[in-house]
């Protein structure tokens, strides 16, 4: 009863994944490129095609577009960790002078931004109305980028790596030392949320990469190309709403849970602000490095 039951399950998952596959992002590709060639064909060539099949053939057809259009999905989804990476501006060494320029520009951006952010919380209690607005404007956008010298090229990825590097910032706990077992304290509901918000910026990243890959049917018909432009926008600002999200999901689990994270290593609590940035520190490095000392000891290293 037992292995009936999990295989069962085992079986509802998988069909259940290959349905979600069909209907996707790659049918509307794989339909559009039929659209495509019978804008610059006709019709007719398939259609006769189609009739030229006895039935066998035509089952045979049907069940291979269904295997085509669900396996393409999960090959676009197997690639997708690298099209966000190259999204947030982790890009090859023979693009590097290419980052290096956006970076510049970007940091002169954000000082100026910051100087006027700087000159109004000067005067913050005599603002006006329209001051406060700017105020508040400028402080949320600053807030969406990391340090000037971790700036990235590209504004999704200023935006996932401000806040990866909240904690260190805050608490001294390097995200990627520390997230891993941050998550094995974290409740059930905290759990679900992120995953859900890292779906949809998933979702995101492939809806870009099919946008991209629907250009191919452009030697068919001109209308491939603004509405691959279209979706592709559409997916890049719909990936900065999720990442903004997650950004912000990610913060409030070591704000709220990072004390859980200290008793499950059996890890001295802090007692103040200023004690628990040196200990956070203590704590990414004994997680990174290990050490065989009897009490915590605090080793200088800004590499988080």
């Amino acid at each position: 009863m037992f292995g009936t039951k999990f295989w069962d399950q085992i079986a509802s998952g998988v069909a259940e994944q290959w349905v979600e596959r069909f209907f996707s992002p790659a049918l509307v590709f794989w339909a559009g490129g039929v659209l495509a060639y019978i804008t610059a064909q006709g019709g007719g060539p398939l259609l006769a095609f189609l009739q030229r099949l006895d039935t066998p053939l035509q089952v045979a057809l049907a069940v291979g577009l269904v295997v085509g259009i669900a396996g393409s999905a999960a090959v676009v989804e197997s690639v997708q960790t690298g099209a966000l990476r190259l999204l947030e501006g982790y890009w090859p060494r023979w693009l590097h002078p290419l980052r290096r320029y956006l970076v510049k520009r970007l940091s002169e951006h954000n000082a100026r931004r910051h100087g006027a952010w700087s000159q109004l919380a000067a005067r913050y209690a005599d603002l006006t109305a329209e001051e406060l607005e700017t105020y508040g404007h400028l402080d949320a956008t600053l807030a969406t980028y990391p340090t000037q010298e971790r700036l990235l090229p590209t504004r999704l990825g200023n935006r996932l790596r401000a806040a990866e590097d909240y904690a260190w910032r805050h608490y001294g706990l390097a995200t990627g030392v520390v997230w891993p077992r941050l998550w094995g304290v974290m409740p059930e509901g905290a759990q679900k949320e992120l995953i859900e918000v890292r779906k949809r910026l998933n979702a995101a990243v492939q809806f870009i990469l099919w946008s991209f890959l629907f250009l191919a049917w452009a030697v068919w018909a001109w209308w491939v190309v603004p509405l691959a432009l279209l979706g592709m926008a559409w997916g890049y600002w719909q990936a900065l709403e999720a990442a903004g999200v997650y950004g912000e999901l990610l913060r409030a689990a070591f704000d709220i849970h990072r004390g859980a994270l200290y008793q499950a290593l059996r890890w001295p609590l802090p007692t103040n602000p200023a004690d628990e940035h040196q200990r956070g520190r203590q704590l990414t490095y004994y997680l990174w490095r290990g050490s065989n000392a009897t009490t915590p000891t605090f080793v200088q290293d800004d590499s988080g």
